[in-house]
This record gives structure tokens, C-alpha cells and sequence, in this order.
């Protein structure tokens, strides 16, 4: 009885769980998780360009990116005036480049009263452009009346904004 009560420990002792060469792949797996994520950009004297807030961050140091869900990006005025404002759900920061992609319910407020909205835009920040897809349609109100287009190109104030294949239409107050 003790021999065969050794021989079965044994043999489940002995008996492990063997992995074969590239079974366990790395999955995305985030090197960071975290909640209530700010970043401040700043410029080389130290003048901070824009903020970004995310409700979630998950960083990914292989890729230099960190995907964001449900964030907003405040960009200022060398005075520290927030000159506009964009929310997107979701979206990444490519953390060598500073670019950023923001997709879903995209809304870009300016302090001139000027608003756009997409569902996908990309910032630039070596260019400080937001651009779109050349098919992703872009609307862009002020005031009464809205612009759409295709193929945006625009400062952060929303100031300087170029469109392809234009339609747009007033409103009466």
C-alpha cells in the first residue's frame, strides 16, 4: 500500500505542466495601467503647450504608445489662457513623437466660439496641426452656420482651417 501510495504521489509530483517553445506568447499587455491619467506638454523654456487628462491610460513601453479611453487634451496660450479644448472616447499618445489619435465623438471647442466635430482627427505636434483621414468627414460650426468637409488641416485655435469637397449651410437664430 505505501509503495503504491509513493509511486502515485510520485508520478504526480513528476508530472508538470510542459510548455512548448512560443505556446506563451506575449499578448498586449500593458507595462502601466492607470486611472485618472494627466501628461503636461511643455515646449523647451518650459511653457506648457497642452494637458491631457484620461479617465484611463494603459502604456505600452514596447510600442512608445498610451492608449486612452475617454480623455480630454486642454491646449494654451504661452500665458497660460486655454485657447481650445478636445474630448474623444478613446484614442492613443505615441510617447516618443507627442502625436496624438483621437477617435470617437471628437470635439475640438475653441475659445473663439468655434466647434468641430469628427469621429477620428490626429495633432501633430511638431506642426501644431490637427488633421483628419482623407475620407473621414469633419463639421466645423461658428456661429450660425457649419462647414463640412474632408481632408482637415487646422491650428489648435480652429482659426486656420482648410477643407476639401466643402458643403455648408446658415442657421436663423
Amino acid at each position: 500500500m505505501k509503495k503504491i501510495l509513493f509511486f502515485t504521489i510520485f508520478i504526480l509530483v513528476s508530472c508538470g505542466v510542459n510548455f512548448k517553445s512560443g505556446s506563451l506568447k506575449i499578448k498586449d499587455f500593458p507595462d502601466q495601467v492607470l486611472s485618472d491619467f494627466k501628461y503636461i506638454s511643455t515646449d523647451r523654456k518650459g511653457t506648457k503647450e497642452w494637458e491631457l487628462f484620461a479617465n484611463l491610460a494603459k502604456s505600452y513601453n514596447e510600442k512608445n504608445e498610451i492608449l486612452l479611453e475617454n480623455f480630454s487634451i486642454k491646449f494654451y496660450h504661452p500665458n497660460g489662457i486655454v485657447k481650445s479644448f478636445l474630448s474623444a472616447n478613446k484614442g492613443f499618445i505615441n510617447t516618443h513623437t507627442m502625436n496624438v489619435y483621437a477617435e470617437g465623438n471628437v470635439k475640438i471647442y475653441a475659445e473663439n466660439k468655434a466647434l468641430l466635430e469628427t469621429t477620428k482627427i490626429y495633432w501633430d505636434n511638431e506642426k501644431k496641426i490637427f488633421y483628419s483621414e482623407p475620407g473621414q468627414i469633419v463639421t466645423l460650426w461658428r456661429n450660425n452656420s457649419y462647414v463640412k468637409g474632408y481632408n482637415l488641416k487646422a491650428d489648435t485655435e480652429l482659426k486656420e482651417v482648410t477643407l476639401d469637397n466643402v458643403s455648408s449651410e446658415v442657421h436663423q437664430r
